[in-house]
């Protein structure tokens, strides 16, 4: 079978939880391409999204708009997909572990409609979400703990986040080679797509099939 083949023989929520993660990247990288003076070390991805800001290049509201409606976007998309989920399972220990991310996915959608215009709401809702999503993959991980042929994701899920938890911490000790956000932002963007993807692979396999009519 051809990867065309495969990808159209997809259920369409994980097609889309598969494609909305590259949304918010290709809008990051189509925004940074505008942005000749945008720096990896000294900014935050977020600057990318101020509507006035032109310091990190010119047209800001052009930058601003395909930046937060990446995030945006990719946000929505994974709230619709994560409710499907959930209407689709009947384990409630899942269920309750979902919740984490359903959180997270919020706060990305807000992350993209509240711009650096909208402070404090915006330093809020971006705290929110770095905050969350380690706890999403750790309620999962815990609760997954029941089924054997999960473990291996379940010791991913309660050990990714401790990537970001390093990195965020060397960010604010000083102790890393960079002073800006963006670094750890786009680091930790990465082990959550990656989560997600994994995710969404067992899905697809029929991993989780079981969730559907486990009743513990």
């Amino acid at each position: 079978m051809s990867i065309g083949e495969k990808i159209r023989g997809m259920p369409r929520g994980a097609l889309v939880g598969f494609i909305a993660p590259l949304i918010a990247l290709v809008c990051i990288v189509l925004a940074i391409a505008i942005s000749p003076t945008f720096d990896w070390v000294t900014n935050a991805l977020s600057d990318l999204g101020h509507y006035t800001r032109t310091d990190i290049g010119p047209n800001p509201l052009v930058r601003a708009i395909i930046f937060n409606f990446g995030l945006a976007t990719t946000g929505i998309l994974l709230i619709l997909i994560t409710l499907g989920f959930l209407k689709q399972i009947n384990d409630w220990p899942t269920r309750i572990a979902m919740l984490p991310f359903l959180i997270a996915a919020g706060f990305l959608t807000a992350i993209g409609i509240f711009s650096e215009n909208f402070s404090p709401t915006h330093y809020i809702v971006s705290v929110g979400l770095f905050t969350t999503f380690p706890f999403a993959m750790w309620f999962v991980g815990l609760a997954w703990l029941r089924f054997r042929h999960l473990w291996w994701f379940c010791a991913i899920s309660l050990l990714l986040p401790f990537i970001s938890v390093y990195i965020w911490w060397g960010t604010f000790n000083g102790t890393v080679p960079w002073t800006g956000m963006a670094i750890p932002e786009i680091l930790t963007a990465m082990t959550a797509i990656l989560w997600i993807w994994l995710f969404l692979t067992l899905e697809v396999k029929g991993k989780l099939s079981h969730l559907a009519t486990h009743s513990e």
